[in-house]
């Protein structure tokens, strides 16, 4: 039977593409095996076993299924024939039972192995079985045929189904998904409904009960159906690549219907989708990406092919097949070139959010054709593949290795393995004929297992020969796990088989059983062994996570060490389930790899394992578990002792973000003492894939010792590109070795070793080692130094100083202790690295590092790593503590100036000037003239530097144009410097000008005596310096004007004012004492005032800011409009006097305006308030605030008189609210009010009262708002009625009501409302009297108007009810005396009139009118116009003229008859 290996691919992040760091698995490797099948096209139907302990494919081939195991092997016993072509294949979700539909209509059940056996061909007969679908428990099955027929099956007492009912549509169905969500929102898993469709393109539901209708009409043929059970929706994809989501609600009708148009390439036929998390539908249609939609969110994102590895050899690739393993958590597509790419989900909560919770799986290259179909296996491991030309179970595993020295066995396939001897580094590789499991060595015996059978080799040591000594068959006691043991004389072999170790000898014999208690302890799945001879331990880990050892005998019974250890944590919880178990060297200590089991959300909703970040070691002696977490996102895949040393661990660690971080309190590792540059590195730094070695330091603590990279830097591009992997093997101090993948089939990237499908003749694998890095260049030296040397790193990395040094103290050998001082710069040991110095007679290192003042030991080891020339060690360790300062001057110093020069321009960006002047000097040294022109410049040195260096070389004709060129003004001035001192003024003022040092340009002309130029030169560039220089020349030669004017240019008044004083220049030093400084201008005020020219010299004195001076002045010479001008600029400030005095000249010119205003500035407020009664001055705003004392700064009573008089001025001049304000500031608020009252400003009057809570002021504010139209106003009323509460004026309150009540009767006739009106009248009017109102006539009168006007409210509600009792009551109404106008007598009248119209009674509704005419009412605002015609008109009577009211009628609206309620009432004067 022919079987490979597939090979599989690293990968990395291509150029210019965004990548995701891909899944280190690199321990891992697929094996294919190709199913024999006569002709592949023709299997188009394949389903997958769901029991996970013995998996099988059920594979339909024409007339035939065949069922194989996972390791393609041929079940011929279970082979079923038909008697036409199986169209469909289904097992059962919780059994070993295999249904399948056949194309005329026979359905069959069969569970292979137990006998049984059924089938029908009635309930679809000659009709083509397209679908069959289990419930998720299995209870029910689901049938349909090409014929529209849907059948329900149940479960017998067999296990078997029989036909429990059927449905008949229209079309072919072929789409069956069952409903486990109620519309409650409670889980049916048991015996749920179920939707189907197909070609019709209609959604049926149905159940086993019979019944079933159509639910939804798509209109195309159902080409996906899916159910999202998290939200119970249905998920319809067409043939025309519209997806529609619907649900129901609890009377089975659609809701929530939505359809969208999808994406796809250009073939919709292609479409091919798969749930791929909670709600996460992945879908892809032959393009070069998979679209995932979040129908949970209504997101979408891409998962593309593109930019997958550096070399991007899926470029151009295509998806054609996809898949999703629930419990895996990886997405698998297959590719039209033949390779399956897969993506693991690295989130456990929720649906994946975007295309980062997606982490690249390495690349399987599975065949060379297209891949038509991919589907998952039962478990974590298998995927069957279908391609036109052949089928293949990919089965993945893990590279299986071993190590006796002087032998190492490395597994390249399932029946291949590279056996290498570690001495001579000679290889050959060893065949057999069934696929190996894994296997084991034991002195000079390589065993092969698997779980059927087991083979024996025996290795010829010097030839390296490879013979079969022994094969032996397990049929009926599978193999769990082998190892061999070598004793002094004799191999034997432990086999875990069930719930028992066998001991047997190299031939399969069976010698003594170690039995287990399945029940407490489980059964045995991981072995391992240590040692040899005498001593000899073996430890085994169980199903129940429990560790047993043993110290073996050749004859004897074993001795167990210790009890039954279960894998638990100090307080008794469970630190995981236990993967892999090995011993070390002396058997005091066994490493484990867990995996921890993880809740999964989400549909799928179940348990799955992923493994822990941590390793654990078990020490034998102190029955303790220790651990050491290996990173965030990186576990451990394989782990290694060495073979000597029991206290050196390796393991080897790759990314995967799908991993159990463990953030435990008690972590009982350390980042440990770094002992290699590698461990410096921050955990995001660290490679993807590497090998940590760890010290076991008693029984405390896990120890990192190195890091390797596992990326074989010997076999990459010279761009870097990785072109093979490296696997470790194996871990023999002081080297690690690896098993590395050379690539084949040139441009290809696709990793391989040795295997069928490889070439004959080629060996693509081959075993290679590296030294550890504390062993560097120490590889050859002899056992007993190799041991020193690995002493001093285990003390070293345990921080024990002494101990470290005492280990080696008798190392005589001068490059063992180079080679140590270097593994001490290397683990950042400074005091170790002293004393390694001294030993080494380095004298120059060592003074070094005295001289070194550094705060920080980085970059004192960097001093020592320069001497003994580490030169990367050195640039890590400054890196790493950032003194880049540093850096940059060793860089300096060993000439790189290229990186120098880097690192200051970013990361030492204080030190780049001085950079870039060290390398103008280096290059100066060197005669790079031009360089070094060029870093002068950049260093900010050029100004002195540049010119210094040419003149140095003499290249004056250089100087000329370098200058010439350059635009920097400083240079310029000093060429031009240069050629003044060589009495080249020409040259000197071109370089003058070139620079704009006009100062030295003016002053070169001034000494050629040419001032005409001096002149244009200072006019031109009006530069001060140059207009002063000039002006003083101009002043020695005589030039007074033109002096002058420069002076002025220049800015220096001061000397124009001089010199025009001096030369009696008047018309000129009014104009130049305006633009001068105050000093000069009072200067120049006094030189007018001595002058008598007053009126310039008072302008001046003013704006010199000296006002007393110039009222002064106006006083004496009585310039009066001068005067008003400086009285104007006065302001608070001013001194008082000259404000009395200003303010006395304005009174004295009847000016009191003006004379108020400056008595006000000078806080004389009483004056001021007295000249405005004496003489009626107008006040404004403005005038009474600056008439307003200061509060605090006079007597409160003195303030509020001056306040009050102002107030009165105010009123008095008809600014009430002016006045209204003053006297509120003055604390008379009652005035205030009175003055507002009188100003009218409604708004303003109730927000006054409001805010002075004064009864007095209520009582005011509500009189006037009485004086308005408040029954108009809503607002208005509530205000009197507030105003009058809070008052407490409770006959003012009784009068207003009472008003309130007569304008419901006059203007809107309302009775009722009157009565409420008038009873709350009352109610005010008793509490305003007080105790003697039982006795008051007002209280009596108002409760007899009250009557009266219920009596008449009351009369016409009787109009309906009793007519005649409501007519003698209005008749004996209208004759009571004084009624009116309680009751208007007027609405007494038109009551009757109004009922005898009514009742058609017109002669006595004429008889009433006529009354009401003769007591003089009017008519017309009481009776209708149209009654009046219809009445008159009845009677035959003309309709008479509507005449003024005479008595009776209705009052103007607001008054009455007790108008008395004080809105009129007179405001007091205040005189």
């Amino acid at each position: 039977r022919r079987e490979g290996r597939v090979r599989r691919r690293r990968r990395r992040g291509g150029r210019g593409t965004r990548r995701r760091a891909p899944c280190g698995e690199m321990s891992f490797i697929f094996f294919d095996r190709p199913l024999p099948l006569t002709d592949p096209r023709s299997a188009t139907v394949v389903a997958w076993s769901k029991v996970e302990d013995v998996p099988l494919l059920a594979v339909a081939e024409g007339e035939s299924v065949r069922i194989f195991r996972e390791e393609g092997e041929e079940l011929t016993d279970y082979r079923q024939t038909g008697r036409c072509a199986c169209t469909a294949l289904t097992w059962h979700p919780r059994g070993r039972i295999l249904a399948a539909g056949w194309d005329d209509g026979t359905i069959t059940f069969e569970a292979p192995g137990s006998g049984t056996k059924r089938d029908d061909r009635e309930v679809h007969q000659r009709a083509r079985i397209r679908c069959i679908a289990f419930n998720p428990m299995g209870t029910r099955m689901v049938t349909c045929d090409s014929n529209g027929l849907v059948a329900v099956w149940k479960t017998d007492h067999k296990g078997m189904m029989k036909q429990d009912c059927n449905f008949r549509k229209q079309g072919s169905h072929d789409k069956v998904i069952f409903r486990t969500m109620s519309p409650t929102g409670q889980t049916n898993l048991d015996n749920p409904p179920f939707f189907f469709g197909g070609d019709s393109g209609v959604i049926y539901l149905a159940d086993d009960m019979g019944f079933c209708s159509d639910k939804n009409k798509i209109g195309s043929p159902v080409f996906c159906l899916e159910y999202l059970h998290e939200k119970d929706t249905v998920v319809v994809i067409t043939d025309k690549a519209l997806l529609v989501m619907f649900s129901l609600d609890q009377e089975g009708k659609v809701v929530n219907e939505r359809s969208m148009k999808l994406s796809c390439g250009p073939d919709p036929r292609l479409l091919q989708g798969v749930w791929a998390g909670a709600g996460l539908l992945a879908m892809t249609s032959n393009e070069s990406i998979v679209r995932m939609f979040n129908l949970m969110d209504d997101e979408n994102y891409l998962i593309a092919l593109q930019g997958v590895d550096d070399a991007n050899t899926l470029a151009g690739d295509k998806v054609t097949s996809i898949d999703f393993n629930p419990r895996k958590q990886v997405l698998a597509v297959g590719t039209k070139e033949g390779r399956i790419v897969q993506w693991r989900c690295s989130t456990m909560q929720g649906t994946p959010k975007s295309e980062e919770n997606w982490q690249v799986l390495p690349i399987v290259k599975a065949a060379d054709c297209a891949i038509d179909r991919v589907r998952w296996g039962p478990g974590e491991s298998l995927i069957h593949c279908r391609t036109e030309r052949s089928q293949v179970v990919l089965t993945e595993a893990q590279l299986n290795t071993a190590v006796y020295p002087p032998y190492l066995a490395v597994q390249t396939s399932p029946t291949q393995v590279l056996l290498h001897h570690l001495e001579r580094s000679a290889h050959t590789t060893v065949k057999e004929k069934f696929s190996a499991r894994s296997m084991s060595l034991g002195g000079n015996f390589l065993l092969l297992w698997n779980s059927k059978q087991a083979a024996v080799h025996e290795i010829e040591g010097h030839s390296l020969n490879v013979t079969e000594c022994s094969a032996f068959n397990r049929e009926n006691s599978p193999i769990a796990a082998a190892v061999l043991m070598k004793f002094e004389d004799e191999v034997q072999i432990a086999i875990a088989s069930g719930a028992r170790i066998e001991i047997a000898n190299v031939k399969g014999d069976f010698i003594r059983n170690i039995q287990f208690s399945h029940e407490v302890e489980g059964f045995p799945i991981s072995l391992s062994t240590s040692g040899s001879g005498t001593s000899l331990k073996l430890a085994a880990s169980t199903t129940k996570s429990m560790l047993r050892m043993w110290e073996m005998s050749r004859k004897k019974e074993e001795k167990p060490i210790g009890g039954c250890r279960k894998f638990e944590g100090n307080t008794g919880e469970s630190l995981g389930d236990i993967r892999s178990v090995r011993v070390n060297a002396d058997g005091t200590r066994v490493s484990l790899l867990v995996d921890q089991l993880m809740q999964q959300s989400g549909a799928t909703r179940g348990v799955i394992k992923v493994p822990d970040t941590r390793i654990f070691v078990y020490d034998v002696e102190q029955d303790k578990f220790l651990k050491y977490k290996l990173g965030t996102s990186r576990v451990p895949m394989s782990h290694m002792w060495d073979t000597k040393d029991p206290r050196l661990l390796a393991c080897e660690v790759v990314a995967q973000l799908l991993a159990y971080n463990a953030q435990d309190a008690e972590e009982e590792y350390e980042a440990a003492p770094a002992t290699s540059l590698e461990a410096l590195r921050k955990a995001d730094e660290e490679p993807p894939h590497s090998v940590k070695t760890l010290f076991v330091a008693g029984s405390e603590r896990v120890l990192l010792q190195d890091t390797l990279t596992c990326a074989d830097i010997s076999a990459s591009d010279p761009d870097g590109t990785q072109k093979a992997l490296r696997m470790p093997v194996a871990l023999v101090v002081p080297h690690v070795y690896f098993a590395r993948q050379q690539l084949m089939g040139g441009t290809s990237t696709s990793t391989s070793i040795p295997g069928p499908l490889d070439p004959p003749g080629q060996d693509s694998a081959i075993v290679v080692r590296q030294v550890l890095a504390d062993f560097a260049g120490l590889e050859n030296v002899n056992a007993d130094t190799t041991s020193a040397l690995l002493n001093f790193s285990y003390h070293l990395a345990c921080g024990n100083t002494d101990e470290a040094y005492k280990s080696v103290k008798d190392v005589k050998s001068k490059s063992v202790w180079e080679s140590m001082s270097k593994m001490c710069v290397k683990t950042g040991r400074l005091d170790v690295a002293q004393k390694c110095l001294g030993q080494m007679n380095h004298a120059r290192a060592a003074s070094a590092l005295r001289a070194c003042r550094e705060p920080e030991p980085e970059a004192k080891l960097a001093a020592i790593a320069v001497h003994l020339d580490m030169f990367p060690d050195a640039v890590q360790l400054l890196e790493k503590c950032s003194r880049w300062d540093i850096l940059n001057l060793y860089y300096q110093a060993r000439g790189d100036w290229d990186k120098a020069l880097e690192i200051a321009k970013t990361k030492d960006r204080i030190h780049l000037k001085p950079t870039h002047f060290a390398y103008a000097q280096h290059l100066e040294a060197v005669e790079n003239v031009q360089e070094a022109l060029s870093h002068f410049e950049l260093s900010g040195t050029y100004r002195t530097e540049s010119p210094r260096l040419l003149c140095a070389l003499g290249m004056t004709d250089e100087l000329d144009s370098y200058i010439e060129r350059s635009d920097d003004e400083q240079l310029h001035r000093w060429y031009a410097q240069y050629l003044e001192s060589k009495a080249n003024l020409d040259g000197a003022a071109r370089e003058y000008k070139k620079a704009g040092d006009w100062l030295s340009l003016c002053r070169v002309a001034c000494f050629n005596r040419d001032l005409d130029h001096a002149q244009k030169i200072c006019e031109d560039s009006q530069d001060p310096a140059a207009c002063y220089h000039l002006a003083r020349h101009l002043e020695a030669e005589g030039r007074v004007k033109e002096a002058i004017h420069f002076f002025q240019m220049a800015g220096r008044i001061s000397h124009s004012l001089r010199l025009a004083q001096e030369n009696n220049f008047d018309g000129d030093l009014m104009s130049l004492a305006l633009s001068a400084d105050p000093a000069s201008m009072a200067q120049a005020a006094k030189y007018y005032e001595t002058r008598g020219q007053h009126s310039k010299a008072v302008v001046l004195y003013q704006k010199a800011g000296w006002q007393k001076r110039a009222l002064e002045l106006c006083f004496s010479a009585r310039l009066f409009d001068a005067l008003r001008k400086v009285a104007e600029d006065l302001s608070a400030d001013s001194d008082p006097e000259i404000l009395a005095k200003c303010a006395q000249f304005f009174m004295e010119h009847q000016q009191h305006d003006k004379a108020v205003h400056l008595l006000s500035m000078s806080h004389q407020y009483e004056r001021a308030v007295e000249l405005c009664y004496e003489h009626n001055v107008h006040i404004t705003e403005d005038m009474a605030e600056r008439m307003t004392p200061e509060k605090n700064s006079m007597d409160a009573a003195a303030r509020s008189e001056i306040l009050a008089r102002i107030a009165q001025l105010c009123k008095k001049q008809g600014t009430f609210q002016l006045a209204c304000k003053k006297f509120t500031q003055a604390g008379d608020k009652l005035k205030a009010m009175k003055c507002l009252l009188q100003s009218g400003d409604t708004e303003k009057i109730i927000f006054f009262a409001g805010t002075a809570r004064q009864p007095e002021i209520y009582v005011l504010a509500g009189n006037y708002l009485q004086s308005l139209q408040w029954h108009n106003e809503p607002d208005i009323m509530k205000n009197i009625i507030q105003f009058y509460s809070k008052a407490k004026a409770h006959d003012k309150l009784s009068t207003f009501y009472d008003a309130c009540a007569q304008v419901e009767i006059d203007e809107y006739r309302d009775y009722d409302k009157a009565i409420g009106a008038l009873q709350e009248s009352l109610k005010y009017l008793v509490k305003s009297i007080g105790a003697g109102a039982d006795n008051d006539n007002r209280v009596h009168s108002l409760q007899s108007r009250i009557d009266l006007v219920a009596k008449f409210a009351g009369v016409r509600k009787l109009a309906k009810s009793n007519p005649d009792e409501m007519v003698q009551v209005c008749g004996e109404m209208a004759e009571m005396p004084g009624i009116d106008p309680t009751v208007r007598i007027g609405d007494i009248f038109a009551q009757l009139v109004e009922h005898y119209h009514e009742t058609q009674n017109f002669q006595e509704a004429y008889s009433c009118v006529e009354r009401m005419r003769q007591k003089g009412i009017p008519l017309t605002p009481y009776i209708d116009h149209a009654q009046l015609v219809s009445i008159y008109g009845a009677v035959g009577q003309p309709v008479p003229a509507q005449e003024g009211a005479t008595g009776g009628g209705a009052p103007p609206p607001g008054g009455g008859a007790d108008d008395d309620d004080g809105v009129g009432e007179e405001i007091e004067e205040d005189n």
